[in-house]
């Protein structure tokens, strides 16, 4: 979208998990000087197959019987932002309500890729 419309803000959304398949593109705007800013909502687990699997299991009269321990996303914890820092974009972690305006505001100052991985 950046590409697209350059002159425009350009705020990806994802979470945790659907991260973990995407964070190459930060790598490729950092490459490629794109001034993209990314916001992981970390909620330390694949949300997605957890809510799939349980309606798997009820549209067959299936007990649920727990989560494959691999949806689990809290060990060890995922650093979003050391993430994002490795690939050469600048990255900072909200962990309280407070903190998010400071976060999105570094993240609006920031001329280049900006990662804020806010704990949910």
């Amino acid at each position: 979208a950046k590409l697209a419309r350059p002159d425009r803000l350009v705020v990806g959304f994802a979470g945790d998990g659907g991260s973990m398949y995407t964070y190459q593109a930060l790598w490729t705007a950092v490459r490629h000087g794109i001034d993209a800013k990314f916001v992981v909502c970390n909620n330390r687990k694949y949300r997605l197959l957890d809510d799939n699997i349980a309606q798997y299991w009820r549209e067959r009269d299936i007990p649920e019987h727990g989560f494959p321990g691999s949806f689990d996303l809290s060990h060890p914890e995922i650093d979003f932002a050391g993430l994002a820092r490795a690939l050469g974009a600048e990255g900072t972690r909200v962990e309280k309500p407070d903190e998010a305006v400071a976060a999105v505001a570094r993240m609006l100052e920031h001329p280049g890729p900006f990662l804020v991985d806010v704990q949910i």
